[in-house]
């Protein structure tokens, strides 16, 4: 569950957390300086933000799946359970 947190949805509201924290900064910016430029929450641009986090999301899944795991050439030795204890499955390379 924490992997597909941290895969899927960290990524995918990374972009509007970053805004967020952009926007609070600009706005205290702002203030200070006496001008007020700043677009309100609701104008953002939402539509962008989803975009990013999608393709975000993408790039992780699929550095994921390129990059980690067993060769492609792999004997995959499914788990055993032997005097009561399971043993997990692993991965022997070809010979």
């Amino acid at each position: 569950m924490l992997r597909q947190i941290i895969q899927i949805g960290l990524p995918l509201i990374l972009p509007f957390v970053i805004y967020g924290l952009w926007l609070k900064w600009a706005r205290a910016k702002a203030i200070r300086e006496g001008r007020d430029i700043i677009p309100p929450w609701n104008k953002g641009p939402w539509l962008l933000l989803f975009g990013a986090g999608v393709a975000l999301t993408a790039a992780i899944l699929i550095f994921t799946a390129l990059g980690t795991g067993a060769p492609p050439d792999s004997i995959y030795h499914a788990p055993v359970l032997r005097d009561g204890v399971v043993e997990p499955g692993y991965f022997e390379p070809k010979k």
